[in-house]
């Protein structure tokens, strides 16, 4: 009936990671299904925009049915290659890169995971950066960017990030919200990585980024 969704709190914190308010521009570049989309939209009083974009037409039809169900209208779904630039897509004051992983955070629920070959994992970080490198092009200065994960592995997580940021002057980390950290019992940081220990969670990894120029 949409009175709600099935969410983990590791996704919960992403968003309130984005630290948005009612009104703003937000892409969530890697969306489908859709989860973390409502949860932005939910928390922006579906007051603004929250454009969710996936690779496939079917996957963002799911984006599409399920915000109708749950009467999000500020969500717009729209089929998009993260890796590809989007001249018109425009610019905006969040951007949520919740990246293509090996899934390792998430082995609970998923059990099969521990079967993947070492192989199929290798070619991973490089997807990711390029993807971020990619999708940080929409963030307007002053804006903020999380790239996010819901794996445990340093080389999808921490190295992805400080690469970028070795590559792209024009982002500083940003220390996480203080209800993000709270929530994770966590001192203060930019770059989390969530336990089932610290908060009853997903494994999951959260980096906070602020365009600065």
């Amino acid at each position: 009936d949409g009175r709600f969704h099935v969410q983990d709190l590791a996704s919960q914190l992403c968003c309130q990671a984005l630290d948005v308010r009612p009104g703003m521009r937000v892409l969530d570049a890697c969306s489908a299904p859709g989860g973390k989309a409502f949860t932005l939209a939910e928390q922006m009083e579906n007051q603004g925009e929250v454009v969710a974009c996936d690779l496939y037409p079917a996957r963002v039809g799911l984006i599409q049915s399920s915000a109708d169900r749950l009467g999000l209208s500020i969500v717009h779904p729209r089929v998009m290659d993260a890796l590809a630039p989007q001249e018109d897509i425009g610019t905006f004051d969040r951007v949520l890169c919740d990246a293509p992983c090996s899934g390792i955070g998430i082995i609970g629920r998923k059990p099969e995971i521990k079967y993947k070959e070492e192989a199929q994992l290798s070619d991973l970080p490089q997807l990711q950066l390029k993807i971020l490198e990619n999708v940080c092009r929409y963030v307007k200065v002053g804006g903020r960017l999380v790239y996010s994960t819901c794996t445990l592995l340093p080389n999808e997580n921490t190295k992805v990030v400080e690469q970028f940021l070795q590559r792209h002057s024009e982002f500083e980390p940003l220390i996480l919200p203080q209800r993000v950290l709270q929530a994770a019992n966590s001192t203060p940081t930019w770059a989390l990585t969530l336990l089932p220990q610290m908060a009853q969670t997903d494994g999951f990894f959260i980096a906070g980024m602020k365009r600065v120029r």
